[in-house]
């Protein structure tokens, strides 16, 4: 999934697997999602990879996404939409919305935190901002929903 903008600020985000492909209980092997990224941002680019969404998470972020892609509707309109999960790698929130286009601000903390500012402890994530289109926000919500189509919660297969 690209949530890039004009300027090539954002996030790439994938799936590579569950972190315990192996277990014998499906709740256990198909809990914990490894995720894949790259980071865009004016100070620099770097790449992450880390154990850092449920399954159930990744299903809640497509649907998070396509929510924040149809809320555009007025002239700066206060976003206010956040979205964050148990492991505190990785936040979205709306910033603002204003005619069809959307701030979201993806926040990387940890694992996923730019070189320069690695810590141990979770809290003050590193943000990127990025502008798109509402039709932008809504394709990158298809493209994670088919990207986590084969790595679906352990109870229900279904995204949407």
């Amino acid at each position: 999934m690209r949530l890039i903008d004009n300027d090539g600020h954002g996030v790439e985000l994938g799936v590579v697997g569950y972190q315990f492909p192996d277990a014998v209980d499906p709740r256990q092997r198909q809990s914990w999602l490894v995720v894949e990224g790259a980071a865009h941002c004016p100070q620099g680019t770097w790449s992450f990879r880390w154990q850092a969404l449920t399954a159930d998470d990744a299903v809640e972020l497509a649907r998070w996404l396509g929510r924040a892609g149809v809320r555009p509707s007025g002239p700066g309109q206060a976003g206010g939409s956040q979205l964050g999960f148990t492991e505190p790698n990785l936040t979205f929130a709306v910033s603002w919305a204003d005619e069809g286009l959307v701030e979201l601000r993806v926040g990387l903390d940890l694992e996923f935190s730019p070189p320069w500012q690695r810590r141990a402890r979770p809290g003050e994530p590193f943000v990127v901002a990025c502008r798109l289109t509402a039709e932008s926000v809504l394709q990158a919500a298809a493209e994670w929903a088919a990207e986590i189509e084969p790595w679906p919660p352990a109870a229900d297969a279904s995204v949407w």
